[in-house]
């Protein structure tokens, strides 16, 4: 009887113990990061009546005879399964997903707690803590190289709000640009001659890259002319100076007034032939002229391709004149046109006066850019042909803007085809300057004695003789006549840097077109770095290539800038990126308006803690105010061989014991840790309904174990009751 007693209060005691778990699981259904308990019972000793037998002979074997004594608590598990994921609105939520804990301490890293609720905030220091003010674990990342060590040891994980980033100096500079290479440009610069706008000296501008002030291009250099010599026959072609072919058929004739002063007018009629040079044109043509009067007269053809007719000093005649010139199978009037300018124009008469001359416009043997201009009026015109680099041998051919100024200004001085202007006392002086403002030729009068006369310009490139031809007409003592602005192709960017202490500066490029080599078909565009006053730029120069396509194929070399700032921190270099040599990945050059696309540079001004974030690995980001973000921080996540095994320690943190095993402790997503889920938390992982079930359970498993000590007690009243 006494054995049902107490198997029943062992039962009551066990039934009770379970209630008490399902009670804690329900008080704590809304605790955050809590994993439910679950009850396991076993049955304590039994008392044994009989021992068991086995078979013997004919007997058989017979079980033990055994009465069990009542049950107990086994153990009180904790369930670890994930929890439900609340999202929020605050930054240092965590929840983690998949296996872990977080670690946290109250004795700087002495003992460590574990915990699976999240809701971190940080304190007055910048202390990462739990509610219970347990600092989290993890790593702190250093501070000049923004590294995070996670093979270190664990340490308190503190982010000072107060927190600042020293400045970063600019080291690269990457431009992306496209640099116009059509025939129509909106972004432009005056030409360059030997000094810009600034007095500097710069590198002159090659004339075939020129535009003009409309922005279109001048298109010199696509054909290269070349003056007719002595030797050029008209079998051979003979161009005038529009380009056009003079063709003459056999038995074509040149005549021509020529009127002595003072006598009567002679006929001068030459026969002509394909096959006549010039040479001999102008020896038949001196030879007519003299018979006629008297002798005295010249004709020569000279380098700059004119023909030339003269009066010596020793004529007898003090002047001829000429006119009424006239030339038969002239194909379109070629010759006649090219030759005209010997009688002044078409229907007029031109005098000559012992020691002048007269000239024709210029003959070319091949045709192409060519400019012919007079300094005395119109009687005789000086011829230069555009080349693709100059010679230097004074035979009127220019390249860059500047050849051409001078061997305008050498004709001006030395008097080319014509007089000069200058003299004894004059002719050191500049006569012709490139305005570095406006991008103009400008010829000056220094002739303190004599107005001149620059008569009209020729030129088989229209808009070129457009520009040039503002120079003709009268030009005053001491005055000065000015073409029409030369412009060249630009493209201005800027870009701004940080110096040592993170003051900002502005750098900027200009990208020129120099020049086109028409061997290579390759054109150089040079570039130059300027920076605001006081500071200097060395190495400020270099130069680009770009071939047919728009493709860059040359860099100059090195490239990079060297720029002291003169405010007290060290000269700093600055690598400059333009793109990969053969690729289209930075600068190209396309017929679309110049335009700068990307650029980039790597410095920043110092900067303060504004705000974090933390990603899934438990990285703290810091966001600082000059824009930059840097790793300031690590979560640290632990993991256990037994999770069940470890200990509750209140406040939904546990600690590790023999049966957990000693904490794994690394980085979220790796060796079987899980991630973290930011602005997240974990709900417990409590079901209600399971709990109340289990109340159902462990309440009638409790009434019935009273039913047994009761049934118990009126079997024992009926034995005390057989005495009476």
């Amino acid at each position: 009887m006494l054995r049902s007693l107490w198997s029943g209060v062992s039962g009551l005691k066990s039934e009770q113990e379970a209630m008490d778990v399902v009670g804690n699981n329900v008080a704590n259904v809304n605790t955050i990061g809590f994993k439910k308990g679950r009850i396991t019972f076993v049955d304590v000793l039994s008392q044994t009546m009989s021992a068991a037998t086995g078979p013997e002979g004919n007997i058989g074997g017979k079980n033990a005879t055994q009465v069990g004594l009542g049950d107990t608590v086994a153990v009180v598990d904790n369930i670890f399964s994930q929890g439900s994921l609340q999202a929020t609105s605050k930054i240092t939520d965590l929840a983690i997903q998949g296996d872990g804990f977080f670690v946290v301490s109250d004795d700087g890293g002495k003992t460590y707690r574990y915990t699976r609720a999240g809701d971190f905030s940080f304190d007055a220091a910048g202390n990462l803590v739990n509610p219970e003010g347990f600092i989290v674990q993890g790593w702190m990342a250093n501070d000049e190289t923004h590294k995070i060590n996670t093979a270190a040891s664990i340490e308190n994980i503190v982010v000072p709000q107060d927190k600042t980033v020293p400045a970063g100096i600019t080291k690269n500079i990457t431009i992306k640009a496209n640099l116009n290479g059509g025939d129509h440009i909106e972004e432009m610069a005056p030409a360059h001659g030997t000094v810009d706008a600034n007095g500097n000296v710069v590198e002159p501008d090659d004339m075939a890259v020129l535009f003009d002030v409309n922005g279109d291009a001048i298109n010199l250099g696509k054909e290269l002319a070349k003056f007719a010599d002595g030797a050029s026959t008209f079998s051979n072609k003979i161009y005038d100076v529009n380009g056009n072919q003079i063709q003459i058929s056999s038995g074509a004739t040149f005549t021509m007034d020529v009127t002595p002063a003072g006598s009567t007018t002679h006929k001068v009629s030459l026969t002509l032939s394909p096959s006549m040079s010039l040479n001999s044109f102008a020896t038949e043509l001196q030879s007519a002229i003299n018979s006629a009067i008297g002798g005295g007269a010249n004709v020569s053809i000279t380098a700059d391709g004119v023909l030339r007719l003269s009066l010596a000093s020793s004529a007898t005649a003090s002047s001829i004149k000429i006119g009424n010139i006239n030339t038969t199978n002239d194909l379109n009037g070629y010759l006649k046109h090219a030759l005209i300018n010997l009688e002044g124009g078409e229907g007029r008469s031109a005098d000559i006066k012992k020691g002048n001359s007269r000239t024709s416009l210029p003959l070319l043997s091949s045709p192409g850019d060519v400019l012919a201009m007079s300094f005395d009026g119109g009687d005789n015109y000086n011829g230069y042909v555009y080349v693709v680099s100059d010679q230097g041998d004074g035979k009127n051919d220019f390249h860059t803007i500047e050849d051409l100024r001078e061997e305008i200004e050498y004709d001006i001085i030395h008097g080319g085809n014509g007089k000069p202007w200058a003299n004894t006392n004059t002719s050191s002086l500049t006569w012709v300057t490139i305005d570095p403002k406006s991008g103009e030729i400008v010829i000056k009068n220094n002739d303190p004695s004599n107005n001149h006369v620059i008569g009209a310009v020729y030129s088989n490139n229209l808009k070129f003789a457009t520009i040039m031809g503002t120079l003709s007409g009268l030009v005053n003592k001491g005055s000065e006549v000015a073409s029409q602005p030369f412009e060249a192709a630009v493209h201005v960017t800027s870009i701004d840097v940080y110096d040592s202490l993170g003051n900002k500066h502005t750098v900027t490029f200009t990208f020129r077109k120099k020049s086109f080599d028409s061997t290579t078909n390759y054109t150089t565009w040079s570039w130059q770095a300027t920076v605001p006053k006081p500071g200097k730029v060395s190495n400020d120069k270099g130069t680009v290539k770009f071939d047919q396509t728009g493709r860059l194929v040359y860099l100059s070399s090195p490239l990079a800038i060297t720029i002291d700032w003169r405010n007290g921190t060290a000269p700093q270099v600055i690598n400059l990126n333009f793109g990969d040599i053969n690729t289209f990945d930075g600068l190209t050059q396309f017929s679309l308006p110049s335009q700068t696309t990307a650029q980039s540079q790597d410095g920043y001004p110092g900067g303060s803690l504004q705000r974090i974030m933390i990603n899934q690995d438990g990285v703290i980001v810091g966001i600082f105010s000059n824009g930059k973000s840097y790793p300031l921080a690590q979560i640290a996540l632990a993991k256990f061989a037994n999770n069940e095994g470890l200990m509750k320690e209140g406040n939904s943190m546990y600690a590790e014991t023999a049966n957990s095993g000693a904490p794994l402790v690394g980085t979220a997503g790796t060796g079987g840790r899980g991630t973290f889920a930011p602005s997240h938390l974990e709900m417990s992982n409590v079901d209600l309904a399971e709990e109340f079930t289990n109340m159902i359970v462990y309440e009638r498993a409790f009434q019935a174990n009273s039913r047994s000590i009761t049934t118990s007690d009126q079997m024992i009243q009926e034995l005390l009751n057989l005495k009476r």
